[in-house]
């Protein structure tokens, strides 16, 4: 089989959900650069309850952090969660994206926030692409001494060894790195993708299944303890398929979410 693309027959798997498509796979970055134009908008329900799941989430991980912190917000796409931090008083944000297209957006989404912000807002932010498997901390002058990184359905694309050397090397001991994912349930049938509005090509960047306790497993090699609980969230029936879109109907009673919040030793 062409490594590039899927099977173009129905697929079945052990959780019953069947996948039908014939995919084209890129590397991850140049998959997204194609994907940041309808990011945003093409009805990504897992991307609607991360936003969703950060809202209960994304206040208790700031108050935990020391004032005017250094946050570093790794895989920040188009800026979905950079957003609500350029309303933390005096912090100091890092918006990393190994895509240029994902970051091109950030910026214009970004600049537009931090105009609108009237009362207290971060003392800075910067977005730079940064690529995870070729660059250090170095590379970037603070980047090696933050106090939290906020890294949202990046994990799927990235080696879990890759994944926690960069934030070992990114955080200060007792630092924290809140983490969500796309479960391992969901994973295993299904990944990250679009279809190409030029094309009508389905586009897939490269993908992997990491268990929670293969994430906690990793984790620990690194230094990194959870704090607290992980969380774990399914599409419960037609209420969340209301709230999180159509494409969300397959899953109803699956595990499709996962997050924690973890602290560096």
């Amino acid at each position: 089989m062409d490594p590039s693309t899927e099977p173009t027959s129905t697929q079945s798997n052990p959780l019953g959900v069947s996948t039908s498509a014939s995919a084209v796979y890129k590397p991850t970055s140049e998959a997204y650069d194609a994907w940041a134009a309808v990011y945003d908008t093409d009805g990504n329900f897992l991307q609607a309850l991360d936003t969703l799941a950060m809202r209960d989430i994304l206040p208790q991980f700031i108050a935990s952090l020391p004032f005017a912190p250094k946050i570093v917000d790794l895989g920040c796409g188009t800026g979905r969660t950079t957003l609500p931090l350029l309303s933390v008083p005096g912090a100091v944000i890092f918006g990393l994206d190994s895509s240029p297209g994902m970051l091109k957006i950030a910026r214009v989404r970004c600049t537009e926030m931090w105009e609108s912000i009237k009362g207290p807002k971060a003392g800075s932010v910067k977005l730079e692409e940064w690529d995870i498997f070729s660059s250090r901390t170095g590379s970037m002058p603070g980047l090696g001494s933050a106090d939290a990184i906020v890294s949202t359905l990046v994990l799927e694309h990235i080696p879990l060894s890759d994944f926690f050397a960069a934030c070992a090397d990114i955080l200060i001991p007792g630092g924290k790195l809140l983490l969500t994912n796309m479960h391992a349930d969901m994973g295993a049938v299904s990944q990250a993708g679009f279809k190409d509005p030029k094309t009508g090509e389905k586009i897939r960047p490269v993908s992997y299944a990491h268990t929670i306790e293969e994430v906690l497993e990793e984790a620990l090699k690194w230094g990194f303890e959870v704090v607290g609980e992980v969380e774990e969230r399914k599409v419960r029936g037609e209420e969340d398929v209301t709230v999180l879109g159509q494409r969300a109907r397959k899953w109803v009673g699956f595990k499709v979410w996962f997050g924690m919040i973890m602290m560096k030793n």
